[in-house]
């Protein structure tokens, strides 16, 4: 009786074991896994800072400015006036409830 329990007490250490290293083998690739998506994450958020450092750089007020007299004639813009401007009561509301409350504000501000 003492040996089939010792027996059943050594199958139970073995398969004790065994799941414990499964277990560990598993964690290893987790981690190893989530240390590889930190170090992607990583990346990509550098390269969003550089694509950032990069937008802020073309988008310079006095660039822009420089472009635009450059090739003025090929993008036919205009100077930026006050007429260049219109009214809310000049543009047509849409025919519905929000248009009739749209007419109201006009109204009133006129």
């Amino acid at each position: 009786m003492k040996s089939f329990l010792y027996l059943l007490a050594g199958v139970a250490v073995v398969l004790a074991a065994s799941k414990t290293y499964q277990i560990n083998y598993r964690v290893q690739q987790a981690e190893t896994r989530v240390s590889k998506l930190v170090r992607q994450i990583d990346k990509e958020r550098e390269a969003i800072a550089v694509l950032e450092v990069e937008w802020a750089y073309l988008n310079r007020p006095e660039r822009l400015r420089a472009l635009a007299f450059t090739y003025s004639a090929e993008l036919q813009l205009d100077k930026v006036d006050a007429a260049n401007f219109g009214t809310i009561a000049e543009i047509a509301p849409p025919p519905d409830e929000i248009g009739l409350a749209v007419q109201q504000i006009v109204a009133r501000q006129n």
